[in-house]
């Protein structure tokens, strides 16, 4: 007997190439309930970066909500990644898109960094108006938007919130690499918290306030041994993730944030004995609840 190939219903994905010519293949998942795409009024959207390797498990931990007693709807997943070949689920070019660029205390971005102007660029002037024209055809309207990223992609949901803070209801980030280029993101969201409205607004744009959950592994500072690893080996590994600080930045973060008056809500959430990689999973999991099914923040003006 031959195998098949495993197919996913409730899936569609398109290549879609942005204004300057980057291509990023997009991946949607939209509710098993739905007989079509057409007729859903304000359906919420999640963004996830680092698409190749999120979409799938967003995509199952939305599609489980349904069994759920206080199900109510679920929303549209909508993963960025890009064109890889089958061996690869993370490309080169995220350190590119999902690092900001140097604020000003250092005059340039590390090379082949620091292009996050460059994706958020690309979501809200291509991808966001193919998802309302042609994802959700039909009448569908998009609701409420949320952007979840893990690492870099953590760094790049805080770079957006500090810069772009109308472009979502929702900032999602995961294990954030706030340390990265010198803590340039901290420049940034300084200037978020001290700056009156919602800072880079299009024109029309409603000025709310947002949504931050923050997310970290209890491992990541404190890593346990792995069997057989060597002193000298354990003792570098476990001075490099001190020195890069998720946890104690991710709270300390927190604590700056979470009375600052620009946003509707700060939550931060740590999960004990994981670690930078198996934390995505937890994160992306109560992400997508939190959003999909337990969303209780009102639009407010923003201060």
């Amino acid at each position: 007997m031959q195998p098949a190939n495993v197919s996913l219903p409730f899936t569609a994905q398109w290549d879609l190439p942005g204004r300057d010519g980057s291509v990023y293949r997009i991946q949607v998942a939209w509710p098993m309930h739905w007989t079509s795409r057409e007729g859903h009024a304000d359906v919420p959207v999640l963004y996830t970066t680092d698409g190749n390797a999120m979409f799938l498990t967003a995509a199952e931990a939305c599609w489980r909500r349904a069994s759920a007693p206080n199900f109510s709807g679920g929303g549209l997943v909508v993963a960025i990644g890009y064109p890889l070949d089958n061996h690869f689920l993370f490309s080169a070019r995220r350190n590119y898109d999902l690092t900001p660029p140097s604020s000003g205390s250092t005059s340039t971005s590390p090379e082949g960094y620091g292009g996050a102007d460059h994706l958020l660029d690309f979501i809200e002037g291509t991808l966001k108006p193919f998802v309302s024209s042609t994802v959700l055809a039909g009448g569908s309207t998009v609701g409420r938007q949320a952007l979840y990223g893990h690492s870099f992609g953590g760094l790049f949901s805080l770079y957006a919130l500090f810069t772009r803070g109308h472009a979502f209801d929702c900032f999602v980030a995961s294990s954030p690499s706030v340390y990265w280029d010198d803590f340039t993101v901290l420049e940034h969201e300084e200037r978020f918290r001290r700056r009156r409205g919602c800072g880079g607004e299009a024109a029309g744009a409603t000025s709310t306030k947002p949504v931050l959950m923050l997310f970290y592994g209890g491992d990541e500072e404190d890593p346990p041994r792995w069997e057989g690893e060597g002193d000298e080996d354990y003792s570098r590994r476990r001075k490099g993730a001190e020195e890069r600080g998720m946890v104690a930045n991710a709270k300390a973060m927190h604590g700056r944030l979470k009375d600052c008056g620009r946003l509707c809500g700060v939550t931060i959430k740590g999960y004990p004995e994981e670690d930078h990689g198996t934390v995505i999973a937890c994160s992306l999991s109560r992400s997508v609840t939190t959003f999909f099914e337990d969303w209780s923040c009102a639009p407010r003006p923003m201060a």
